[in-house]
């Protein structure tokens, strides 16, 4: 698939190096961003990792413990894809380590409905 092939490469070598993509098992992968994470490098990855998430995963894990407070437009081009990716594909989302700022925003954007939260590492 192409488009599998494209996102693996635009999360290990492109313009998005502040994401982290490893299998941590059958149908599971963890995700860390290290920061600071722009808001068009957030874009690039919100759309990369909902790509990822249609390859039949079961569960995704975003580690944010070294992405730094993230501004709300940051965050949301994150989460909003994934949220919607997740959505359609079935795939559970764990946010991990997010710090106060970054829970703040995805609070404010009405994500705690559809995010399972942790304080440990994934």
């Amino acid at each position: 698939m192409p488009d599998r092939a494209w996102t693996s490469w635009l999360l290990t070598h492109g313009p998005v190096r502040a994401v982290d993509v490893r299998h941590a098992g059958p149908g599971s992968m963890v995700v860390g961003l290290r920061g600071p994470v722009g808001e068009q490098d957030a874009q690039r990855a919100g759309r990369a990792l909902a790509h990822v998430l249609a390859s039949g995963l079961r569960e995704a894990h975003i580690d944010l413990d070294r992405a730094g407070t993230m501004p709300k437009s940051s965050v949301a081009a994150v989460f909003l894809p994934l949220v919607v990716a997740a959505g359609e594909h079935g795939v559970a989302l764990t946010v991990h380590r997010a710090g106060p700022g970054t829970r703040a925003a995805l609070r404010t954007l009405g994500l705690d409905r559809v995010l399972d939260y942790s304080d440990e590492a994934p």
